[in-house]
């Protein structure tokens, strides 16, 4: 059959049309949003929130996600301290989470690299192994509540004025953290950081802050909920999981680092009331 040249420069033009509706639509930034997930882009001002695992008072404000970690978080400020609360209903997700920890960072030059890190939590491997002894006559049948229940102290990195390592569940910094399961067995976590110990105020103008949350470390394949895993020591193959995103055990020397998964960046000023 001929194919006349008007024939070939309609469909030319025709394809040229569609590869153009293509490009607009991929580079609209709510296609993107969609694609990466709902990326908070601003942080709200905070009303009432008290942390202790519970996230009553954060409503269904937990909207913002980390598509690739499958957790909704929420990013909050008053003119006090910074409030971050998350939600991983993914029960792989959640056993990373008590073998790795969560992180919060920020850096306040606006930049997406280190700064003041908050993990949570940091469980004690002999407090957990004792609660899930089978002569425990209280051992929870779930591992996860076990977990729960050995959380002894939070670790900190990069802070001006204070030292890399743990620190006290309840201490004078005013950096605090809770954990809990909910009604939909969804592990809920709030920490609290002041203002103060990040050198910020919401009277600043600064224009831009970074902020950075993520599971920490790795991944590990066919891990997580499954019973054998954790029967093999609770904390995947590197201990207690402070040797791949955290210091190597506190500062020893471990192997080479596989890649940390990344997190998401949340690029935004304080809140004013």
């Amino acid at each position: 059959m001929k194919v006349s040249k008007t024939h070939i420069a309609e469909h030319m033009a025709l394809k040229a049309c569609k590869i153009g509706i293509l490009i607009a639509v991929l580079a609209n930034p709510a296609f993107a949003q969609r694609n990466k997930g709902n990326i908070q882009q601003s942080l709200d001002w905070a009303t009432g929130i008290v942390v202790d695992g519970k996230l009553d008072e954060w409503g269904d404000s937990l909207t913002y996600e980390h598509a690739i970690q499958k957790f909704n978080y929420h990013i909050k400020n008053d003119d006090e301290n910074l409030y971050i609360a998350m939600h991983v209903a993914d029960k792989d997700r959640q056993m990373q989470i008590f073998a790795q920890g969560l992180a919060f960072m920020v850096n306040t030059n606006g930049k997406k690299r280190d700064g003041p890190t908050v993990y949570f939590p940091v469980a004690d491997r002999l407090a957990f192994r004792s609660i899930m002894s089978a002569d425990n006559d209280d051992r929870p049948d779930d591992m996860r509540k076990g977990a729960l229940a050995a959380i002894r102290a939070i670790y900190v990195m990069r802070f001006e004025d204070i030292l890399d390592g743990q620190i006290s569940l309840e201490n004078t910094y005013g950096i605090h953290a809770q954990a809990a399961l909910d009604t939909t067995d969804a592990l809920c976590v709030e920490m609290v950081v002041p203002l103060d110990r990040l050198g910020i105020s919401v009277v600043d103008e600064k224009e831009k802050l970074a902020f950075n949350v993520k599971i920490n470390g790795v991944m590990i394949p066919g891990s997580g909920s499954s019973p054998a895993m954790m029967r093999r020591g609770y904390g995947y193959p590197y201990g207690y999981g402070y040797g791949y995103g955290y210091p190597y055990s506190y500062g020893q020397q471990g192997p080479s680092k596989p890649r940390e998964e990344p997190g998401v960046w949340i690029m935004a000023p304080l809140a004013k009331e």
